[in-house]
């Protein structure tokens, strides 16, 4: 049996323990408590700056003349050129409102064997510290008359860009269409051609990889790519250098000229596609739509493609030049991968725009065709962009200049039309309608005061029609934030 002092020491050594145990609760209950108590803290962002990037010299090409195969019988695929372009070009200060003249060299044709004209490519460099691009716009017209082309082709000068589209042309018999590269950068451009038709995805050996020289145009049979197609529809993407694409197509009739024209890039795909005018030059009933083998060939109608994987229901809204809804207002499913072929009619003499609503990105373009004792001759009319702010318009020379706009806006756009050789016009445009302006042949205008508007302009006269869209300039590069230490 212990005694007291033995007691004592266990004692001791038991209340030191409890102690301890007692020291650490506190010490626990201390730091939970800390934890649930929020302690004042000093913050302080990080010094940072946005910084803008500066407008780049701005670069226009425009496509240069017609061309054609096989002038030579000795070189089937050889392409030459026939007659000559005329060009119109202006460029405008987007502050001031000063013109600006463009520096106009030549890119090298060296597909062209002829070379009587070659491409042109138009520079505006950027002045100091300007906070916006120049506006500038180009375009050429050409009227053709041989044995085997005729017709009135007008293009714009676009653009070169990494990646766009084309709807329009056909190799089917009869139709030649022939794709023009043209790299205005200094690096060398490799390009992929994909191209579909009706029947879906073409194999087309030979359509990638082809290099385009810096300054240089390469001139591409779409026959030797892709033969007997009726409804193409091209994507091109190029890595390096950008190039400015475009696709002239030429048809024959027996054996007299059925029209040609040069066409532009369509608006990339999307759920609202935009077709600021399309002109048609005879009535259109539903009796005269349809033939043996489908509709019509000279029938005003729409090629619709879908990049997808998906069917689309696409809403096809047709309105005339004084804001009247035409009954040609459908609904189709176009199937994905697929270049498919939309008729419109009922339609009377007149000029319509067109709005596609879809639940699936698409590209779209339309085409319509005259018939006349002057000639025979086509129009592609393409979806485009819409155009933020003030834009310029330079008119080529072309029987009746027409400039039709859409605000697709909730509030009316009040424009100023200020041509380089006249007196500004002003302008209304209703909210959510359409509008047409005759324009003077060889002017370059600018339009102000406008936003969220769709712009195309075309010609049309007594056996001649063509168009081309107007598209906004490429987008600068984001903004850059940069931390300072």
């Amino acid at each position: 049996m212990p005694d007291r002092r033995q007691l004592a020491r266990i004692g001791g050594r038991a209340g030191r323990g409890v102690l301890g145990l007692v020291g650490i609760a506190v010490v626990v209950a201390t730091l939970g408590a800390a934890a649930l108590v929020t302690l004042p803290s000093i913050e302080r962002d990080p010094q940072s700056s946005e910084i803008e990037p500066l407008p780049s010299e701005q670069q226009r090409v425009c496509p240069g003349p017609v061309m054609t195969l096989a002038e030579d019988s000795t070189q089937a695929q050889a392409a030459s050129s026939v007659g000559a372009a005329s060009a119109v070009y202006g460029a405008v200060d987007a502050l001031a409102l000063e013109q600006i003249r463009p520096q106009v060299t030549e890119i090298s044709a060296v597909d062209d064997s002829n070379s009587r004209q070659p491409p042109l490519l138009l520079t505006v460099p950027v002045e100091d510290g300007a906070s916006l691009p120049p506006l500038v716009a180009g375009s050429q017209s050409q009227v053709a008359a041989t044995d085997t082309i005729g017709g009135l082709a007008v293009a714009a000068c676009a653009e070169a860009v990494s990646d766009s589209w084309i709807v329009g042309g056909s190799t089917d018999i009869g139709r030649t269409s022939l794709l023009l590269l043209s790299n205005p950068t200094t690096v060398l451009a490799t390009v992929d051609v994909t191209v579909s038709g009706e029947s879906g995805l073409v194999d087309a050996p030979g359509a990638t990889g082809i290099l385009v020289q810096p300054g240089e145009q390469r001139v591409i049979s779409l026959a030797g790519l892709a033969p007997n197609l009726k409804s193409p529809v091209l994507h091109v993407q190029s890595r390096g250098g950008q190039v400015a694409a475009s696709l002239e197509q030429s048809s024959i009739r027996g054996i007299e000229p059925g029209g040609v024209e040069i066409i532009g890039t369509t608006a990339t795909p999307a759920t609202n596609q935009i077709i600021a005018g399309v002109r048609v030059m005879a009535a259109v009933t539903e009796e005269t739509v349809t033939t043996g083998e489908g509709f019509n060939a000279d029938t005003p109608s729409i090629r619709v493609f879908v990049p997808g994987s998906v069917a689309a229901t696409v809403q096809i809204g047709v309105t005339s030049a004084d804001g009247t809804a035409e009954g040609t207002s459908s609904q189709v499913e176009v199937e994905p991968g697929i270049a498919t072929e939309i008729p419109l009619a009922p339609l009377a003499v007149g000029s319509f725009s067109v709005q596609l609503r879809s639940d699936e990105p698409i590209v779209a373009a339309a085409r319509t065709a005259t018939d006349s004792a002057g000639g025979k001759d086509f129009g592609w009319f393409s979806a485009s962009a819409p155009l933020e702010g003030s834009f310029a318009v330079a008119v080529a020379d072309g029987p009746s200049p027409t400039l039709h706009l859409v605000n697709s806006r909730a509030a009316d756009a009040l424009l100023t039309l200020t041509p380089s050789n006249g007196t500004s016009v002003e302008l209304r445009v209703s909210a959510g309608a359409s509008a047409t302006v005759p324009l003077s042949s060889g002017a370059v205008y600018v339009v102000s005061g406008g936003a969220q508007l769709w712009a195309l302009v075309d010609y049309s006269g007594d056996g001649v029609l063509s168009s081309f869209a107007l598209n906004p300039p490429g987008p600068l590069a984001s903004s850059i934030q940069v931390y300072t230490h």
